[in-house]
């Protein structure tokens, strides 16, 4: 039995929610009190590399940061605003 699209993206996105949540474990600190931003960044970016290889659109990847770790979305848009503003 072939898997449909919905259901390979589907799949895909409940191993991301995986990798995200382990991410977000990894880049905590002071007993799990504080995120190291920067260290989850650099997951953040091998993750959105391999999304890409694996075929599932960069926005989904987002979208599930954002509904796991909003506050870091909202890092990484101040960090990219701050840098134009500069």
């Amino acid at each position: 039995m072939s898997m449909t699209k919905d259901q390979f993206i589907e799949t895909l996105k409940a191993q991301y929610r995986e990798e995200i949540e382990e991410m977000l474990v990894e880049s905590e600190n002071v007993y799990r009190l504080r995120i190291d931003y920067e260290i989850l960044e650099q997951k953040v970016e091998v993750l959105i590399r391999s999304a890409r290889v694996d075929g599932l659109d960069e926005k989904i990847v987002w979208d599930l940061l954002h509904a796991r770790i909003p506050s870091y979305v909202n890092y990484i848009n101040y960090k990219a605003t701050g840098k134009k503003a500069a």
